[in-house]
This record gives C-alpha cells, sequence and structure tokens, in this order.
C-alpha cells in the first residue's frame, strides 16, 4: 500500500464523518457536496426506498428534517469503516452505523420513524461506491440495510 492509497483511504474515512455531521446538523449545502449529481441512493422503504440523483435525496432529507426541532435532533454513529480502492479515483467500503434520536415528542423522527421508545432509531450498515471528483471523493452509490429495530434492504 503507497502513501497516496492510505491519504485516499482517510479522505474517504473523513467523507463519511462529514456527511453524518452535515446531515445531523441539518446542513444541505454540505451533504450536497458529498454527493455526485447522479448519486444513487437504497434505502429501506420506510427510509424512502431506491432514490436517484442528489435533488430527489435532498428532498427526502428536507422531508426528515422537517421533523426535526434543531439540529443534532438525530445523531449518527458510525465505525469499523473498511475501503477497498477499486481504482485511482474509485472506491467501495462499508461501515456500521448507529442512529440516535437526542429528542423526543410530537413530531420527532422517534416517533414517525421509529416506532419505539427507545432513543436508539436504528442499527443498520452502510455499503458506498465512491468516487473522486476533481480531486474530491464523493458518494456514488450509498445502500443502507437496517439490522434493527427491522431488518431491511
Amino acid at each position: 500500500m503507497t502513501l497516496e492509497d492510505l491519504i485516499a483511504r482517510e479522505e474517504i474515512r473523513q467523507l463519511r464523518c462529514d456527511y453524518s455531521t452535515a446531515f445531523d446538523t441539518i446542513d444541505e449545502a454540505a451533504v450536497r457536496a458529498n454527493f455526485v449529481d447522479d448519486i444513487v441512493c437504497h434505502y429501506p422503504v420506510a427510509f424512502g426506498g431506491a432514490i436517484t440523483g442528489v435533488e430527489a435525496v435532498l428532498e427526502l432529507f428536507r422531508a426528515t428534517w422537517a421533523h426535526c426541532n434543531a439540529p443534532l435532533d438525530t445523531v449518527h454513529f458510525i465505525g469499523n469503516h473498511s475501503i477497498e480502492l477499486t481504482g485511482p479515483d474509485t472506491a467501495t467500503g462499508h461501515c456500521l452505523l448507529l442512529d440516535f434520536v437526542t429528542r423526543q415528542g410530537e413530531g420527532s423522527p422517534i416517533t414517525t420513524r421509529g416506532g419505539h421508545d427507545n432513543p436508539m432509531l436504528l442499527i443498520g450498515r452502510y455499503d458506498d461506491e465512491y468516487v473522486r471528483v476533481d480531486g474530491k471523493w464523493k458518494f456514488k452509490t450509498i445502500r443502507l440495510m437496517t439490522a434493527w429495530p427491522m431488518r431491511a434492504e
């Protein structure tokens, strides 16, 4: 493995962290910056299903954020990130996800999405494809599989 490979892997790890932070802080511009225009996201049906294109994904996120009272109403913790470089500007990877709701109440994501009283909204795994565009790594494909509270693909 070369120094360039290690740098690329760390940049991809940072991309996943930046995405989670941008989502949790309701920063649409930062979320958009992490995606290619023709991104394909595969979410469980309960969370939107298969979506193509950055505008369609952002529309889903706007609908989700509408149930939040403030930034950090949801918090995504990611770990066990594994990355495989598949070319000079392409890679695949996966990581685990713990998604928590920090505030409960009418209209909060815990009552509208989780359907349970546990502050942990879900446990899941992201399987991603990444591409480097103009020197910056971005998501090409995101696939979220959930393991709890329901198993869905």
